[in-house]
């Protein structure tokens, strides 16, 4: 499956509104460091990070390419910020880059598979400093009940199933990262409403982000018949803000900080 940087970046707004949750968590580094943004989409939030390190850099990674193509084109003028194709699953091959001062994600590791959420882990621990931070944010248990309600029956009745996100509890991510050599550790997860500003933006959603999770499992030919039958499903079921034209839709997302060992 293929995203499209440009689509995505019109619906980003309702991330942005919670990146104050990440950004909080987030220790005070050298101005002189480096940090790591895995999963960087199309750059809004990476690019906010230089002023964490005003005489250093960031390095956003994304496994699309048409993110990293739209980030690089939105941001070419910030010297100290630089964007690369590099799944998380390969965060290996970034050695000579580092080491990095924090490494942070947000709305990504979901999308991730659980068999590989521990190497990803190690691998970023491998890449960070003594005392490196690890700071993420993502899809936690319960994380868009909602749509699911609606989607996932559909997805089965046109040949696919229900998505393979990895929306992990406290204690399974918590012991992931232990296990994965990391100290300090301390996850929570948070409940969000993120309202969508009419019925074009929830759909805008779903066909930016969401309905990717079910399309690799539906026939190609069917694509367009889903991704059409989705929105008006979703929009149908939709709680609508009473007195606006709003949607409501449920987030609820892992919170996480640890430490690489001194």
């Amino acid at each position: 499956m293929e995203w499209n940087g440009e689509h995505y970046a019109d619906h980003t707004a309702h991330h942005r509104a919670f990146d104050h949750v990440l950004l909080e968590r987030l220790q005070p580094l050298a101005p002189h460091g480096r940090i790591l943004d895995i999963g960087c989409g199309v750059g809004n939030f990476t690019a906010g990070l230089v002023d964490r390190v005003p005489a250093g850099s960031v390095l956003g990674v994304d496994a699309d390419a048409s993110m990293v193509a739209t980030a690089q084109a939105s941001h070419r003028d910030q010297s100290q910020l630089a964007f690369q194709v590099t799944p998380a699953q390969d965060l290996g091959t970034l050695g000579a880059l580092g080491p990095f001062a924090a490494i942070v994600s947000t709305a990504c590791l979901h999308w991730v598979p659980e068999a590989d959420q521990l190497s990803v882990l190690q691998a970023a621990r491998d890449l960070l400093e003594p005392g490196g931070q690890w700071c993420v944010e993502f899809g936690g248990r319960g994380q868009v009940d909602g749509l699911r309600k609606t989607l996932d029956p559909l997805a089965i009745e046109f040949g696919g199933g229900p998505p393979r996100w990895f929306f992990p509890d406290v204690a399974t991510y918590s012991g992931l990262l232990v296990a994965a050599g990391f100290v300090d550790v301390d996850v929570h997860l948070v409940t969000q409403n993120r309202s969508m500003e009419g019925a074009a933006a929830l759909r805008g959603l779903l066909t930016s982000q969401v309905l990717f999770a079910y399309l690799s499992d539906i026939d190609d030919a069917r694509h367009d018949e889903f991704i059409q039958a989705a929105g008006d499903a979703v929009i149908g079921a939709a709680q609508v803000v009473p007195g606006s034209p709003k949607y409501d839709v449920e987030y609820v997302r892992i919170v996480a900080a640890a430490r690489k060992p001194l």
